[in-house]
């Protein structure tokens, strides 16, 4: 009779024990998040974003993530509101999270399913507002500077962008406007980043740096150039350059010019080679002309020097062989009066 009451005892003992440990693990689920069962399989993959704005009051994980193949676009309008932490409650505020804590959250609310995603160095998140990514900012800094490109002529290459990875604006509203102080050159140039409501008011300032280079054919001797020769057609070849490491070379326009000093053949003409021509060079023969009352007498003449419209210079008379000061009015005739 002791052995079935000791029986009877041990098997309601063990019920006991079940049901207190069903009880228990069925707490544990309950303080865990509840997962969809796409969340929960590994038949998706997602992307989580560096930088991300959410709108509170719960993180969602469409708001951090964004799907890569079939299987998670085809699921993302349920995993894409599976809500992950709390947000923060004051509008602006960023946090940023290293790597391996975000992996720790998202498998603490997502389970097995975290593993799906892909993360990034860090996550970057502001309640409220809009943000300008890495790509969409250089795809408008690129788009900004395209156009002004062609003014420079040449085959321009833009290299070292170097630009922040994202731009946080307070408001969904406020939108980026990209300017320069200057205009687009070959070499480095700056641009300016700034975030602007739409009545016009700015509320940030960035700035941005680009390298330009522009290729263009420009002028070279084609000969040795000596001191005071002048430039003409048949002296000047040229040769394909970087514009952005040579600033002072001269474009061919303009003129007519003498040389400033010399230039071996094959160098490029820089501006600091060449010189205006004169009207009246030295050693040219001009028409001296005398305007006196009711008399207007014109003689040869040599110019003894260099001078412009308006210019005075020393002729000498031929005949006579007497130094005159005269006004230059022409390339071809200086006045006495």
């Amino acid at each position: 009779m002791m052995s079935m009451w000791n029986k009877h005892r041990s098997s309601t003992e063990n019920r006991v024990v079940r049901y207190i440990l069903a009880a228990c693990l069925t707490l544990v689920l309950l303080s865990v998040p509840a997962l969809t069962g796409a969340a929960r399989g590994n038949l998706w993959k997602g992307l989580v974003r560096d930088v991300a704005c959410v709108k509170g009051p719960d993180v969602l994980l469409g708001e951090i993530a964004d799907p890569v193949d079939d299987a998670a676009r085809r699921q993302w309008p349920t995993l894409s509101t599976l809500k992950l932490w709390k947000a923060s409650s004051k509008l602006g505020y960023v946090v940023t999270i290293p790597r391996d804590k975000l992996a720790q959250v998202l498998k603490y609310y997502m389970g097995e399913g975290a593993a799906n995603l892909a993360l990034p160095s860090q996550l970057t998140v502001q309640t409220g507002g809009r943000v300008v990514d890495s790509a969409e900012l250089k795809a408008r800094v690129v788009a900004f500077l395209t156009p002004r490109a062609k003014d420079l002529g040449g085959d321009v290459h833009f290299k070292d962008l170097q630009m922040p990875n994202h731009i946080f604006f307070p408001n969904d509203y406020d939108k980026l406007v990209i300017s320069m102080n200057d205009h687009l050159e070959p070499g480095r140039n700056e641009i300016v980043l700034s975030g602007m409501t739409p009545d016009g008011k700015v509320v940030s300032r960035r700035s941005a740096v680009v390298f330009a280079d522009v290729w263009k054919a420009v002028p070279v001797a084609a000969q040795p150039m000596n001191r005071m020769e002048r430039v003409t057609k048949e002296k000047i070849s040229f040769r394909r350059m970087n514009m952005a490491y040579n600033r002072d070379v001269w474009d061919g326009a303009g003129g007519p010019w003498r040389m400033a000093r010399t230039l071996g053949r094959g160098q490029v003409f820089t501006l600091s080679h060449l010189e205006p021509v004169p009207l009246i060079e030295r050693g040219e023969m001009v028409n001296l002309v005398y305007n006196g009352r009711g008399v207007r007498l014109s003689i040869k003449a040599e110019a003894m020097g260099e001078a412009g419209v308006g210019q005075r210079i020393e002729v000498r008379n031929v005949q006579s062989n007497k130094i005159i000061l005269a006004t230059v009015v022409d390339g071809e005739t200086v006045v006495v009066r």
